[in-house]
């Protein structure tokens, strides 16, 4: 999201939380109705567990966090390399147009990427570098060039292992669960609002910078193409 308005960024927060307090609430709702009876298990000191599983769940969301934001910034720095190089490709003989066109179409497929985008590209850069090498500008920048293409391609569509996300899914709903059996009345209600707020909300902003080239309306944190569309809007016909 290009617009950093404060109040649709949070519009946004909300909008992507409110499924989640909604259904969570309704849950301590059912069970709050249940906690008067006499079979009601009564937990005492649930302080322990509670402690447990939470610091699990931010070690957890810890992790993906500092794998996602890595992510993130190497591929801004993968297309700052790019697009020096694409500085001096586009000086060279006879390549001038082919370097324009290419870099036309590399922010186009960054900008909605998909698996069909991604391959064509991916040829687009092979037939490219061929006209290169066949011009007689072999060199590092090529080199560089190839290898930081291929990785910003990679990483367009590259997400956390499913497993990891299976996992970190379902401990957090086994934690909210938890919170709304053990801690009765309005606690209760306090307890799992806050509980649903901070871990989703962490998992939610996580969660879109893992997607990091999604261009949405209600993206929350893209990677900065400004670079490259400088580039391109300096070299247009």
């Amino acid at each position: 999201m290009d617009d950093k308005n404060p109040y649709k960024i949070i519009l946004n927060i909300i909008f992507k939380l409110y499924p989640y307090v909604l259904l969570s609430l309704s849950l301590k709702m059912l069970i709050w109705f249940f906690e008067s009876a006499s079979w009601w298990p009564k937990i005492n000191n649930p302080g322990i567990i509670i402690g447990v599983i939470g610091f699990g769940i931010a070690i957890l969301l810890g992790a993906k966090l500092s794998v996602v934001n890595s992510r993130l910034y190497s591929i801004e720095d993968a297309v700052c390399r790019i697009v020096g190089s694409l500085r001096i490709f586009v000086n060279k003989k006879n390549v001038s147009k082919d370097i324009k066109g290419w870099a036309e179409n590399f922010e186009v497929t960054l900008f909605d990427p998909a698996k069909e985008g991604i391959v064509s590209m991916r040829n687009q850069t092979d037939i490219l570098i061929k006209k290169l090498v066949t011009e007689g500008h072999d060199g590092p920048n090529l080199s560089g060039f190839s290898r930081d293409v291929s990785y910003v391609l990679h990483r367009s569509t590259a997400e956390i292992p499913v497993a990891y996300e299976y996992f970190l899914t379902m401990i957090s709903i086994l934690y909210t669960l938890m919170i709304a059996v053990m801690l009765p009345g309005i606690a209760g209600f306090i307890a799992i609002l806050i509980v649903v707020v901070v871990l989703m909300g962490a998992a939610v902003i996580i969660e879109d910078m893992d997607h990091p080239l999604d261009n949405s309306p209600t993206s929350l944190i893209v990677v900065n193409l400004e670079p490259l569309r400088h580039f391109i809007g300096q070299n247009k016909a």
